[in-house]
C-alpha cells in the first residue's frame, strides 16, 4: 500500500490581475455536498475565478480539511472554524483589509446558519432549498443559484 499523497492540481487559474471585488463560497453544501461536488456551485465558483475575483472560502470545518480543498480550487483566502455571525464578519473584515466595495462582492451559501455571511455583501447567493434563506431572498433581490 502506497502511503503517499498525490499532488492537488489546481482546477481554476491563478489570479492574473488585481482583483477588484471577492466572491466568498460556504464550503459545506454550497461547493460540496456529500463528498462530491455541487455542480452549480462549483460553475459559480469558476466563473468568479476566471473574472479575476478574489476567491474566499469559508467554512466552519477546521483547516486540515479546508486547506486541501482551497489549494485545488486556487482560492485566495480562507476562513475555517467560523460559524454564524463569525462569517459575517471575517467577510466584513476582508472587504474593508482589501478596500473592496461590499455592493460588488459575492456570497454563496446553502443554510440560515451563514445568513450574516450572506448580509454583508451586495450580490447575495442562495444554494439548495433551505427554508430561511429562501424567505430572503423572495422579500429582496437575492438571487437564488439556478434561477438566473
Amino acid at each position: 500500500m502506497n502511503d503517499t499523497v498525490a499532488p492537488i492540481t489546481r482546477i481554476t487559474p491563478q489570479i492574473r490581475q488585481v482583483p477588484r471585488k471577492a466572491a466568498f463560497f460556504d464550503v459545506g453544501g454550497t461547493l460540496v455536498r456529500q463528498a462530491l461536488w455541487n455542480e452549480p456551485g462549483l460553475a459559480a465558483y469558476l466563473r468568479h475565478a476566471v473574472a479575476g475575483d478574489l476567491m474566499v472560502l469559508v467554512s466552519s470545518s477546521p483547516l486540515p480539511v479546508v486547506a486541501p480543498l482551497a489549494a485545488r480550487l486556487g482560492a485566495d483566502e480562507m476562513f475555517t472554524c467560523m460559524r454564524g455571525q463569525g462569517k459575517g464578519y471575517a467577510a466584513r473584515t476582508l472587504m474593508r483589509e482589501y478596500g473592496f466595495d461590499p455592493a460588488d462582492c459575492h456570497a454563496y451559501a446553502d443554510e440560515a446558519a451563514d445568513l450574516a455571511l450572506l448580509a454583508e455583501v451586495g450580490n447575495p447567493v442562495v444554494v439548495g432549498d433551505d427554508p430561511v434563506l429562501l424567505r430572503h431572498a423572495a422579500r429582496g433581490t437575492w438571487k437564488v443559484l439556478g434561477d438566473d
